[in-house]
């Protein structure tokens, strides 16, 4: 963590239209796995594994639903989500345990792993199984020999024969898979109806990793065993000047480093589809982003860092913009929607002090509580827009906006974000407390919802700030965060309601740790070094390369990089 550091401050040479970009999951509980059926004396059967059904009292619409063939980078896939997520199967008093009911069991390579399992244990019924560790039986490795000489031996004569070893006819969704066992590696095939067979394209692979039931993402490996790390790029858009644009970005894990001209291209393709960034170079059609900074981790890590550096990076934005004056000085994080469920919060503090930022904990204030709290009117009105909070007495804290006349009894997240509909588990509705409504008689609609909207990421921040400072609630518990995501906004920070928000739920005051930088430090990694900015205003230029940009309509611009710095 100690090579990002975030140094914020711009002093742009041309001026252009400035693209304006509008703000905007729970995971549910899988369904019981079902029990593999029961074990049948013969030799050679047919299996026909259907998926299993998801439990429709949750609302799946909130995951991510992806193809196989799917890569995912800015927005965790659902396969990240469950891999950081699952609690695991359930453990049957007999042998034949398998996964739950997820994206990956309704996919081929599920459905060939479960025809393997039970063949083995039918044709080997005094042994104990178990779905998880079966690759490491000897009856699994002679079954896969006796596979690898049936593709040998009919390999080259008949494709299809030579994918289907004896004793299996495998059926997935009502469509026969080919499989083989090559090289130490086992590959599928769902078979189409009316095409010729063959392994040349849309075949499918399991991990090389022994026991591993994820598909070959990387070389041979999925992405939790490749030894290729991950990258989390921050870019800059060169070609807007009026202020620092700035993102980070998490592409899709690959074997070598990306360049600014295929991280251009990405992010105009589907891996970004319906994201903040996609909707920026669609305003801002002449954009041009280039790799200020990129951070490497091993896959398992990479979720936590990426979410941890976007909470870091909200932070430090929104409180960079709160004590500038010059509208050319105003950073714009591009990044919207700002994930924290797995974010390292210790990280996230390390982070922040390398950038002399940070928080502290001050004096006790009992004065101020959720049930009364001054930032309500006098005149409240529940058809305005308002901000609540939900405390389960436990010390976790979540906080909404509602615009709508009526509320449900449950606690929910800003209807104004169309990919945030959210419920919260466990909390009494009388420990639900309005706690910001902005004077309905001398705000418009529209500024009371702007300013409300903000007010919940504080919110949501507050708890997040807490949580990292190791604070407790006014009731003695430890303070945590039951939100999974907020919305980040540049200019949203308000010093005075997030005292406010922390001492209603703490009972102590929050100081905020902004200090000034007089001169930039020779010894630090700038996470935005651009290039090191002389203090008496010279800078280091660069003309961009408009043939490398391969873009129509982009100008050929001299731009000044410079060191962010706080001021």
């Amino acid at each position: 963590m100690d090579r990002f550091v975030v140094r914020l401050s711009a002093t742009p040479t041309q001026s252009t239209s400035t693209p304006t970009i509008s703000a905007g999951i729970d995971t549910p509980p899988p369904s019981p796995a079902e029990q593999p059926p029961e074990k049948k004396k013969k030799s050679s059967f047919e299996l026909k594994v259907a998926p299993p059904k998801r439990d429709t009292s949750v609302d799946w619409r909130s995951r991510v639903t992806l193809s196989d063939n799917d890569v995912v980078g800015f927005i965790n896939s659902q396969e990240e989500f469950e891999n950081l997520y699952s609690e695991g199967p359930p453990t049957p008093s007999s042998s034949s345990t398998f996964p739950m009911p997820s994206r990956k069991t309704e996919s081929p390579l599920f459905t060939v792993r479960m025809a393997i399992f039970n063949y083995l244990q039918t044709t080997h019924p005094l042994v104990e199984f178990n779905y998880s560790t079966m690759e490491s039986t000897s009856q699994y490795k002679d079954l896969m020999t006796v596979w690898s000489t049936h593709f040998k031996k009919y390999g080259k004569s008949d494709a299809w024969k030579a994918a289907c070893p004896p004793g299996f006819t495998i059926i997935h969704d009502n469509q026969q898979v080919g499989v083989k066992f090559d090289g130490g590696r086992l590959f599928y095939k769902v078979k189409k109806e009316g095409e010729k067979f063959n392994w040349k394209d849309l075949s499918g692979s399991k991990c090389k990793s022994e026991n591993c039931g994820d598909q070959k993402m990387l070389d041979v490996f999925c992405r939790k065993h490749a030894i290729v790390k991950r990258e989390i790029l921050l870019i800059r858009d060169v070609t807007n000047l009026e202020k620092v644009n700035i993102a980070i970005v998490f592409p899709p894990v690959r074997k070598g480093k990306f360049d600014d001209l295929q991280i251009n291209t990405i992010l105009w393709g589907p891996v970004y589809k319906r994201t903040s960034i996609q909707k920026y170079v669609t305003n801002s059609p002449t954009a041009w982003f280039v790799i200020e900074k990129r951070l490497e981790y091993l896959s398992e890590e990479s979720v936590a860092m990426f979410q941890s550096l976007q909470i870091q990076m909200s932070l430090m934005v929104s409180l960079h913009n709160s004590v500038t004056t010059e509208p050319a000085e105003q950073i714009h994080f591009i990044n919207c929607d700002i994930t924290t469920k797995a974010g390292n919060l210790a990280e996230l503090k390390k982070g922040l002090e390398l950038n002399n930022m940070g928080f502290k904990i001050g004096e006790n204030n009992n004065s101020l509580n959720f049930e009364h709290s001054p930032h309500l009117p006098t005149n409240f009105n529940n058809t305005f827009p308002f901000v609540y909070v939900g405390d389960n007495q436990e010390g976790g804290f979540r906080f909404g906006e509602d615009h709508a006349v009526l509320r449900n009894s449950v606690l929910k997240s800003s209807r104004g974000h169309a990919t945030q509909i959210t419920t919260m588990e466990g909390v009494d509705p009388k420990n639900i407390y309005d706690v910001f409504q902005s004077n309905p008689t001398t705000s418009t609609k529209e500024e009371i919802l702007k300013k409300s909207l903000e007010v919940e990421t504080l919110g949501h921040q507050s708890v997040l700030v807490a949580q990292m400072m190791g604070m407790k609630s006014v009731h003695g518990n430890n303070v945590y965060n039951l939100a999974e995501k907020f919305t980040h906004f540049d200019n949203g920070w308000d010093g005075a309601i997030f005292n406010d928000l922390v001492v209603m739920m703490t009972g102590k005051e929050i100081i905020v740790k902004k200090d000034k930088l007089q001169t930039v430090p020779t010894n630090v990694k700038y996470m935005v070094p651009i290039y090191k900015t002389e203090m008496v205003g010279k800078k280091e230029r660069q003309v961009l390369d408009v043939d490398k940009m391969k873009k129509v309509g982009v100008q050929k611009k001299v731009y000044g990089k410079v060191v962010i710095t706080w001021i």
